[in-house]
């Protein structure tokens, strides 16, 4: 097998210019919780941090996990950071693909971005920017206090404690030393994240305006399963803002189908809400606010670092945000495989209810809990799910399993008696949380579906072939994504043994077909889904002297990649996750397998040296089914989430 291109993700991509500010730094009593183990902790101001109490900070470290099978990443989108902090050390990220060497090893358009990037003076200098006069500012130190409540390093005889103790942190700067920046550096730092395979954004900004730019590129964050974590921001000349009444930015924007983005609101020591911190609609949950004591740089903006303590108290929305961000970095790595979607979710069903003797009209769900967020989860409400259907000469049915291989759901599909293969897949169908199932048969000429809820009940059905089509060569083969980020899945159909697809959508459940390769003798199309660079679809036209790639999205089909094989009939096609979180195709023919995966920006072809340093996680979707285990009469096809 050898493949002889690759290709490149198109995408769209435009600018546009406004301003936003950091939510500002200015000057609750811990609710009552059932005794549980605690952890000691020895970081010298840990008295000062009252904050750590009332979200269960202890609790949540006892039983936090000790290690992941990745770095949790956090990009926090802010001002510049003190990575010579000694409470940060070991907390800045790397980007294993860009050696600082002077070129721009990734192909990202940024040179030496080994650990972020500073958009403000578009370079690799990611500390905090000194104004002109070298007096500090807020400005000067906001972004290691953010950083620092994320990621401080905890339990190290020093400083402080931030939420998250092994979580990096991917610094890009967009903020100057005024504190102000523009909107086209906003939306460039967050497709930053998303290229860089960030988990969590962090966002301890504000702004008057809306800017579509900014929105669409938290959508394609969102959509691509990050956690986008928003401050609400503070009213001007202390006095708040009611959402209702009026929109800051961008906390108001939202991201796939209103999912993965968190909005939080700030509280005081008292459990009331901070005076000047904004509420209303688009708030999501409340987090302390008021009096956070934190990091800040160890020297001053004209580089002295005597008699700096590298420590203070601060207050507002800026400060409660990376609160969140720290609790889902320690919940990403607890459950690697949650999509920004599912952290979400967690970290709102499990809040402290608010103090019923303060106001807490606007302030969101309610208040953050780390303990109850890190508690043991349902995977039948949360996942992670395994997708496995019947083989030939079995009973038509699916199972659907946790990640330890125990069932969570069952139930008999298509036509009692037919024992054809079950070909199945996940789909968002409808805009509840929860996936569908949608399968076809092996062989079915008529190219039936059907969609079903996880309780068994038939929800959707029709088929690809009308009277006055060809029949469906093979049966058709199911993949599903989201290529619009509208919350509900594409379904594209590939014709088994043919040379035709069909794209339709729960909106739309028919369409004409797409053929791939005019007057060849096909071998049959496969697909698979992709998350990044971009979602789309990624279809293999098995020829019948060499094979091809494409690449669907909401925009454009690309040609790419092609594969010479002697048995293009016996090409199949696996996607999988890999240790870095690098999406990753598989095809194997016979002998040793060969990959493309996601690198620089691209889906680029592996070498043999290279392949064999793979370290598959997980595998996600294989359209022909796969044996995974030794279980007889069943097939792996699909995850959830992906």
């Amino acid at each position: 097998m050898k493949f002889n291109t690759l290709f490149a993700v198109s995408g769209a991509v435009a600018l546009a210019f406004s301003w936003a500010l950091p939510a500002s730094a200015v000057e609750a009593v811990p609710y009552d919780v059932e005794p549980v183990s605690r952890m000691a902790i020895n970081d010298t101001f840990q008295n000062s941090q009252w904050y750590l109490s009332a979200v269960n900070a202890y609790e949540a470290w006892a039983i936090a996990p000790t290690s992941s099978p990745r770095d949790i990443v956090v990009a926090v989108i802010d001002g510049g950071y003190d990575d010579s902090h000694p409470d940060l050390k070991g907390s800045l990220w790397e980007d294993p693909d860009e050696p600082l060497d002077g070129k721009d090893n990734d192909a990202d358009g940024y040179i030496d971005d080994a650990h972020g990037w500073n958009f403000v003076n578009n370079s690799a200098d990611t500390r905090p920017i000194a104004p002109s006069d070298n007096q500090e500012t807020g400005a000067w130190e906001h972004g290691t206090i953010v950083a620092s409540l994320i990621a401080a390093r905890g339990n190290d005889d020093i400083g402080i404690a931030g939420m998250a103790w092994e979580a990096k942190i991917m610094p890009l700067v967009i903020l100057g030393a005024d504190g102000s920046g523009d909107t086209e550096n906003l939306a460039e730092a967050i497709r930053y994240a998303v290229r860089h395979r960030a988990d969590i954004i962090n966002m301890s900004l504000e702004g008057e305006l809306l800017d579509q730019e900014v929105a669409d590129a938290i959508l394609e964050a969102t959509a691509q399963g990050l956690l986008v974590v928003i401050a609400a921001g503070n009213g001007f000349d202390g006095v708040a803002h009611n959402f209702d009444d009026y929109q800051i930015f961008p906390a108001c924007h939202t991201g796939a189908a209103g999912q993965s983005v968190l909005v939080v609101t700030g509280t005081d020591q008292d459990g009331s809400r901070y005076p000047s911190a904004n509420y209303g609609s688009c708030t999501g949950l409340a987090a302390p606010g008021g009096a956070i004591f934190a990091a800040r740089p160890t020297y001053e903006p004209g580089g002295n670092r005597e008699n700096v303590s590298g420590y203070g108290a601060w207050s507002g929305t800026s400060m409660s945000a990376p609160l969140v961000s720290g609790v889902a970095a320690m919940l990403k790595a607890q459950h690697p495989t949650w999509t920004g979607e599912q952290l979400a979710q967690r970290i709102i069903d499990t809040v402290q209810p608010f103090d019923p003797e303060v106001d807490s009209e606007g302030m969101g769900a309610g208040l953050l809990d780390a303990y109850a967020a890190l508690a043991e989860a349902d995977p039948a409400i949360y996942g992670s799910w395994n997708l496995f259907a019947s083989a030939q000469n079995q009973s038509p049915a699916v199972w659907i399993t946790d990640s330890a291989g125990n069932n969570l759901f069952s139930f008999p599909v298509g036509n009692f008696g037919d024992k054809r293969a079950i070909r199945a897949s996940f789909i968002r169908w409808d805009d509840d949380r929860f996936p569908e199932v949608i399968v076809t048969s092996a062989g079915d000429d008529r190219g039936a579906w059907r969609v079903y809820r996880t309780d068994g009940v038939l929800i959707a059905a029709g088929q690809l072939s009308t009277g006055s089509d060809p029949i469906i060569k093979g049966g058709a083969l199911i993949a599903t994504q989201d290529i619009t980020a509208s919350g509900r899945d594409n379904i594209l159909f590939t014709e088994s043994a043919g040379n035709r697809a069909w794209l339709i959508s729960p909106e739309e459940p028919e369409s004409d077909p797409i053929t791939f390769g005019e007057g060849e003798n096909p071998n049959g199309l496969l697909a698979v889904s992709l998350e990044r660079p971009l979602q789309a679809f990624v279809i293999l036209r098995r020829g019948s002297t060499d094979s091809q790639l494409y690449l669907l999205n909401q925009w454009t089909m690309d040609e790419g990649t092609i594969i010479e094989t002697g048995s293009p009939e016996r090409l199949r096609m696996v996607s999988a996750l890999t240790g870095d979180n690098r999406e990753l195709l598989r095809f194997v023919q016979t002998g040793e397998p060969s990959y493309l995966m996601e690198k620089d920006g691209m889906i680029q072809i592996l070498t043999q040296e290279e392949a064999k340093e793979i370290q598959v996680w997980q595998w996600r979707q294989a359209p022909l089914g796969e044996k995974l285990d030794e279980t007889e009469g069943k097939l792996f096809y699909d995850t959830w989430p992906r």
